[in-house]
């Protein structure tokens, strides 16, 4: 859990807070970017010493994480914290590699200043690179009370389909959550081969075949969140790099457009998500 002490962050903080209850082990970290102070104090031609300024940002992140800590204790949860010396999309992704984490959750569209914003394009750049799950929050005002209660899940005819199927599954068994199945159609697209590929993706998944299905005409992020709102889901899945041509893009440059414009947090699962999100047969489950 990257954080700010944006209100983005914020946000996404409750979300992890809430993963935390339910038995996941939560870290945060927050991340000083001092790469352009050492840049420049090894260039200019003045002497100039850098280390008042780094240890002030030091300062800061230490704020940051006692304010991230103060909340997450208010509910129980003892995270693990630290402050990370890297760029931001690189620092985040080290670290979620180091401490073998299997999700990342993150806020999005964060103020700029004094809350030295990294999750903005930052979170977009994360989104790209990321091998496990990531998990965007944009604001606190759609947060239901039980964040996995209910998500909708997009499928098309894709590998990251399949994958973001397959963590949906997870969080069926883990959590509990209830599943509703999404696919866009296409113009040309026969309703009934529509059917066949939903249905596949479920089975390939290991999801019931009870699962409620939605079928939708129309601009795949347009509709899938017109959809989340109509059935109240507390979580959109989908996932990310879809394939072109015959396979039908509904995930990739999607996906980023359901992340810049859903009220309600969405879980981005790459290709490779489905198998990273379980490091290992003692891995602890996310949710």
């Amino acid at each position: 859990m990257p954080y700010d002490g944006s209100e983005p962050a914020l946000a996404a903080l409750r979300v992890a807070i809430a993963l935390g209850q339910g038995g996941a082990a939560i870290s945060v970290v927050t991340i000083v970017d001092d790469t352009p102070i050492v840049s420049q104090s090894a260039t200019t031609e003045m002497v100039y010493d850098p280390r008042p300024l780094m240890e002030a940002f030091d300062d800061e992140a230490q704020a940051l994480l006692d304010d991230a800590a103060a909340q997450c204790r208010a509910a129980a949860v003892e995270p693990a914290l630290a402050t990370v010396h890297e760029r931001p999309v690189p620092g985040i992704l080290a670290t979620a590699d180091a401490g073998q984490h299997d999700l990342i959750v993150m806020g999005t569209h964060a103020r700029t200043g004094v809350a030295r914003t990294f999750l903005g394009s930052t979170t977009e750049g994360v989104l790209r690179s990321s091998v496990i799950p990531v998990l965007t929050v944009r604001t606190v005002d759609r947060i239901a009370e039980a964040p996995f209660a209910s998500a909708l899940l997009a499928i098309d005819d894709s590998e990251p389909a399949d994958a973001a199927a397959a963590v949906a599954a997870r969080l069926a068994r883990v959590s509990g959550t209830r599943i509703i199945a999404f696919h866009a159609i296409e113009p040309s697209e026969i309703p009934a081969d529509a059917v066949a590929i939903v249905n596949g993706a479920l089975a390939r998944a290991g999801l019931p075949e009870s699962t409620p299905v939605v079928i939708a005409q129309g601009d795949p992020a347009h509709t899938l969140i017109a959809t989340a709102k109509d059935r109240e889901a507390a979580l959109i899945v989908t996932g990310t790099h879809g394939r072109r041509g015959l396979h039908r893009l509904a995930l990739g440059s999607v996906a980023e457009n359901i992340v810049r414009t859903s009220e309600v947090p969405v879980l981005v699962v790459s290709t490779s998500g489905s198998s990273s999100s379980v490091r290992s047969s003692h891995a602890s489950p996310p949710v």
